[in-house]
Parts: structure tokens; sequence; C-alpha cells
């Protein structure tokens, strides 16, 4: 029974340090989420700022300039996001297959454990009544004390039993 607490009391540690590793992660994550989220508004700010230089200039030459500008805009943002948010995926797919590989392993000791006690109930014997305990103890040889002991009742209510039975006189 105790390795049994033990068993639960190491499964429950072992889910709270699982959740705060969880906790922690998923701050790191919204840290760096956040820090893009303010490269981006900078780089939409700068964005605004250079389409407002080239309204100043003639129409040929902002045409060739907002090509270009877009161009190069999209090479940043392709390079923030390559380095921002790909790790991050990835780190998110690490953490997703920890917490699958984690359920299977679960699920597997669950199923084992079934298992085992399907096992156990099948070898103990199935009594109806006390007095079947008592009953069968007695012609085992056990004196009228062991049984006592053993059932955890008095001697009185061994006694009364096997008397009953016509055992004992």
């Amino acid at each position: 029974m105790s390795v049994d607490v033990l068993y639960l009391v190491f499964m429950i540690v072992l889910l709270v340090a699982f959740l705060a590793y969880m906790n922690i992660k998923d701050k790191e994550n919204t840290s760096k989420i956040t820090k893009l989220q303010n490269a981006m508004e900078d780089l939409t700010k700068e964005l605004h700022y250079l389409k407002k230089d080239l309204d100043l200039k003639d129409d040929s030459e902002e045409k060739f300039n907002i090509d270009l500008l877009k161009d190069e805009v999209k090479i940043m943002l392709e390079k923030e996001v390559s380095h921002k948010i790909y790790p991050i995926l990835q780190s998110l797919k690490n953490v997703e297959s920890i917490i699958e590989e984690f359920q299977n392993e679960q699920q597997n000791r669950i199923l084992t454990l079934e298992q085992k006690t399907q096992s156990i109930s099948k070898l103990t014997p199935n009594y109806d009544t006390e007095e079947q305990k008592i009953i069968e103890l007695f012609q085992q040889g056990k004196s009228i004390e062991q049984i006592a002991k053993d059932l955890r009742v008095g001697i009185g209510n061994v006694e009364l039993v096997l008397k009953f039975k016509k055992m004992i006189k």
C-alpha cells in the first residue's frame, strides 16, 4: 500500500514539475513573441515614414523606390521571422513530442497496473463472510487466538462462530 502511495506522490510531483516547466517555457515564448511584435511595429513605423518620404518625390521614382522598398522590407521581415519565429515553432514541436511521449508512457503504466491488479485479484481467495474465513482458518489447524489475531477480531467472536458451527464445544 505504501508503494502505491509513493508512486502516486511521485506521479504528482512529476506532474507538478512538468506543469512548472510548461509554464516557464510559455513565459519565455510569450516574451519572444512580444519582442517580435515590437520589432514588427518598428518596421511598420519605418515603412510609414519611408512612404511619406517617397510621396514627396515624383511618380516615376516613386514606383521604382516603392518596389525596391517593398522588396527590402520583405527581405528584412523574412530574416526577422526566420530568426525569431522558427526557433519558437521548433521548440513548440519539441514540447509537443515530449508531451506525446509522456502520455504514451503514462498510458502504458496504467495498462500495466491494471494487468497487475487483475492478476492479484485472481490470486486472493474470495470470502463472502467473516464466518467462512474463521472456519477455513480453523480447518487449516490454526488456534483460536491466532485466527482472532489474523482477522483482527475478538477471541469471543471466533469462539462464538466455531461453537455455532459445532466445530468446538
